[in-house]
């Protein structure tokens, strides 16, 4: 029986709700009256916390961004290369591990940063760990390229492209870390000084 109120923690309740039902049915099965029944809640409950789906497909994101961040905020490796590499994998057992959550998280399906800046905030800040474990190899003579910039653009391609991969299942989730090693070796052929 549907509960009349929420005791606790609605929207957090509700982005749970959005996020299994993202697991479950993609994206398109997600929609605030599914995440409301599955909440226990009324179908009006939701639009206490959410405008509409994209405002809480954004909340899903951000949980995402959240976890994923604190995954690769416990890499406790200092060497600026092999902390590159970490990253990279930790980002791949991410997806392996959430491969729905991935697909809506690097999907573009929620682009707009000043709709949602909780989002934009999150994502940039995955995006910024990137970035700077890019800068410090670059700096420690690691890697080499015309600019951070260009190599981080290249490095997110290659990693969004090996994520699509992963989220899809043409790469096994068992297979992940030796095909990540592989392209690894190959991306530090030209960016790995000799």
């Amino acid at each position: 029986m549907r509960k009349a109120y929420h005791h606790g923690d609605l929207r957090r309740a509700l982005v749970d709700a959005g996020r299994a039902l993202v697991q479950e049915e993609g994206v398109a099965g997600l929609t605030l009256r599914a995440a409301a029944t599955r909440a226990g809640v009324s179908a009006a409950a939701p639009y206490r916390h959410f405008t509409d789906k994209e405002a809480l497909l954004a909340a899903v994101m951000a949980q995402g961004f959240v976890e994923l961040g604190k995954a690769l905020s416990t890499i406790e490796v200092n060497d600026p290369l092999p902390r590159l590499h970490a990253i990279g994998h930790r980002y791949l057992e991410f997806v392996a591990a959430e491969p729905a959550l991935s697909q809506l998280m690097f999907g573009g399906t929620v682009t707009d940063g000043d709709a949602h800046p909780e989002l934009a905030a999150v994502r940039g800040s995955v995006r910024d760990t990137f970035a700077a474990a890019i800068r410090d190899a670059w700096l420690a003579g690691a890697i080499r390229g015309p600019s951070v910039d260009a190599i981080m653009l290249t490095m997110r391609c290659v990693m969004q492209g090996l994520a699509t991969f992963v989220a899809t299942g043409e790469i096994p989730a068992t297979r992940v870390r030796s095909l990540a090693d592989s392209v690894f070796a190959t991306i530090d052929t030209g960016l790995v000084p000799r």
